[in-house]
């Protein structure tokens, strides 16, 4: 799971937007004519409070920068068509400088940028926006790792049982039928049911009492 998942709008390619709030809950529902149909528009899990503390986030800044139409410079450039139709590689600016007008890439630009200790109110939405999308990935990525082990569950045997062992099926018959000439008064006793000698768990729990007890018969 990638940043593209949750902030889609950064790129140019046309892409199916999904509600978030619903993807927080395991369903998949395009976000188009959505919104007043949502079963979980008033849900207040910690999952979908996330999602309603980006939007206050993104509202803010918007307040902030008092131009509702504006959009960042880090923004524009990211996913845009060139003139052979090919969409470009994304390249994302830092926000922090974008909020202070400035155009700086974001690769290899953290520890570098002039303003990570600022305290701004722009820089502070940014860097709480920043710590709720990354839990929003982790939220993704074990939702993605929680399905993909759910598929691959029944694939696995459901039983472990062992199978009936038939060399030890023959042992327990012939020393059932020894017995019986050995001493025929106490057959009712020593005789063995073959249904089950055919269980694997009798087979198992009769198998080292039953080649001892023949082998001394035998010798």
């Amino acid at each position: 799971m990638n940043i593209e998942d949750i902030v889609p709008e950064l790129f140019g390619e046309k892409r199916v937007y999904y509600c978030q709030r619903c993807l927080n809950h395991g369903l998949h529902v395009k976000r188009k004519n959505h919104k007043q149909n949502c079963a979980y528009s008033m849900c207040q899990c910690s999952d979908c409070i996330m999602v309603e503390r980006r939007r206050e986030l993104n509202s803010r800044l918007v307040q902030i920068e008092g131009e509702p139409g504006h959009q960042n410079s880090s923004e524009s450039p990211c996913g845009v068509e060139d003139t052979t139709g090919k969409v470009k590689e994304r390249r994302p600016n830092c926000q922090r400088c974008a909020q202070h007008n400035v155009v700086n890439r974001l690769k290899g630009h953290k520890r570098a940028c002039p303003f990570k200790e600022c305290f701004c109110p722009k820089c502070q939405v940014v860097v709480e926006r920043q710590k709720l999308m990354a839990d929003q990935i982790k939220l993704r990525r074990r939702q993605k790792r929680e399905k993909s082990n759910t598929l691959e569950r029944p694939r696995t045997p459901s039983s472990t049982t062992p199978e009936v062992c038939l060399k030890c099926t023959q042992q327990a018959i012939g020393y059932q039928h020894l017995m019986s000439i050995l001493d025929p008064t106490n057959v009712s006793e020593t005789f063995l049911n073959l249904s089950a000698v055919l269980t694997p768990i009798n087979v198992s729990s009769m198998k080292g009492p039953t080649n001892e007890s023949f082998s001394r018969v035998i010798c």
